[in-house]
């Protein structure tokens, strides 16, 4: 009896739970908050509705706000609604790589120029 080729690639027992975890995987986020002299900074691991990239970052939600207003507002909201929004799963301490990740992914497709503008802004707050 001939097998298809997806089928002997994977093993009908692991199909189910590997469905699973990846729609559980779409819901998986994460957002990093450097160190600063008055905060620990770290990187959140939560459960939360995919309406950010899995490495999101409080600068992301802030880098379309118009040059002349202050981020210091946006940044502090965009972390409190990440974590009002989300179900806590893990907590690490400081993640350079993971920031620095988020902040690649929260510039694609946008002026580098406005953006470096802008992360210097926010750089100027300890963010």
């Amino acid at each position: 009896m001939p097998t298809s080729r997806l089928h002997a690639l994977v093993h009908p027992g692991l199909l189910m739970p590997g469905l699973v975890l990846l729609f559980a995987a779409l819901f998986l986020r994460s957002y990093t908050v450097p160190p600063a002299p008055d905060r620990r900074g770290g990187t959140a691991v939560s459960l939360a509705w995919p309406n950010r990239p899995f490495f999101g970052s409080p600068r992301a939600d802030c880098l379309s706000f118009p040059a002349d207003e202050p981020v210091i507002a946006c940044l502090i909201g965009s972390v409190a609604r990440a974590r009002a929004d989300g179900l806590p799963l893990m907590q690490f301490g400081f993640c350079g790589t993971c920031y620095a990740l988020s902040q690649r992914i929260a510039g694609l497709g946008r002026d580098e120029a406005a953006i470096r503008a802008r992360l210097d802004a926010i750089a100027r707050f300890g963010w």
